[in-house]
């Protein structure tokens, strides 16, 4: 039995796992961080983002963002949660989510965006993160590599704790593949039933894929400026996974460009 794995057990038998039932994903799922937790990491980083970030208080694109998120909001699966939408001043098209009900849009996003259904899935896609609870996720995958690392040096067993590392690692890879589908599918969700046209989501993922072949993203060493294509990767895959969620079934050539 693995170190990590006893780790895991030690904190199930402690009370700190608990089990509940996401509606989003439609599974039966462990956490070691609460609903309350979640909100509270969220509510940290985004007082971050506000020192670090120009946000844009008010004006119309901040009153069209949260126009359109409240009315993904009224559908999507975790209700109990007070969402925040912010528009960020950047020109750089980029969109993310924070844990506990954060997101935030660029407004070089926004520019890209030829109507409010395109714009609506943007903002569905990132509600779906959250809903998933993708954020969490990742930081209990970040946590269990560093209990396991620790472990492994404490009992001598470096070489081990590495090798558990890696393919954590790996599979968080993997996961970020699933994330970002699975955010996707859940947006095509809350945009069908807030009234939205869910075939925007393609149309925006289109002008994406054509955004990212013609442009480079050359940047000085050590200046991170994240874009959309670093963030949200695998347009290829979400464009046969939105089909799929839309039509039932992708087109032929979707799937030669999809690796399984």
């Amino acid at each position: 039995m693995s170190q990590l794995i006893r780790l895991l057990l030690l904190l199930a038998l402690s009370g700190c796992v608990r089990s509940s039932f996401n509606l989003a994903t439609g599974q039966q799922e462990y956490t070691i961080t609460s609903t309350d937790k979640e909100v509270e990491m969220g509510r940290k980083i985004a007082r971050r983002a506000k020192a670090e970030l120009e946000l844009l208080a008010d004006g119309e694109l901040y009153q069209r963002v949260n126009e359109i998120g409240a009315r993904i909001v009224a559908v999507c699966d975790r209700r109990e949660l007070v969402y925040r939408f912010h528009v960020v001043h950047d020109e750089n098209i980029n969109a993310f989510a924070l844990p506990g009900g954060y997101v935030y849009i660029h407004d070089g996003l926004i520019e890209k965006t030829a109507s409010d259904d395109e714009l609506a899935g943007v903002i569905a896609h990132e509600v779906g993160h959250i809903t998933a609870r993708h954020s969490v996720k990742r930081y209990e995958h970040n946590l269990g590599v560093q209990l396991a690392t620790l472990v492994g040096l404490a009992t001598g067993q470096g070489g081990m704790a590495q090798g558990v590392s890696l393919v954590l690692q790996t599979a968080q890879l993997a996961y970020s593949r699933d994330a970002e589908i699975e955010a996707d599918r859940l947006g095509v969700k809350y945009m069908k039933a807030a009234g939205f046209e869910p075939t925007a989501m393609l149309a925006f993922l289109e002008t994406l894929h054509e955004l990212n072949d013609s442009t480079r993203h050359y940047l000085p060493r050590g200046v991170v400026r994240p874009h959309y294509a670093m963030t949200h990767p695998y347009v290829p895959e979400r464009l046969r996974a939105v089909k799929e969620a839309i039509f039932g079934v992708a087109d032929y050539i979707d799937y030669l460009n999809t690796p399984e």
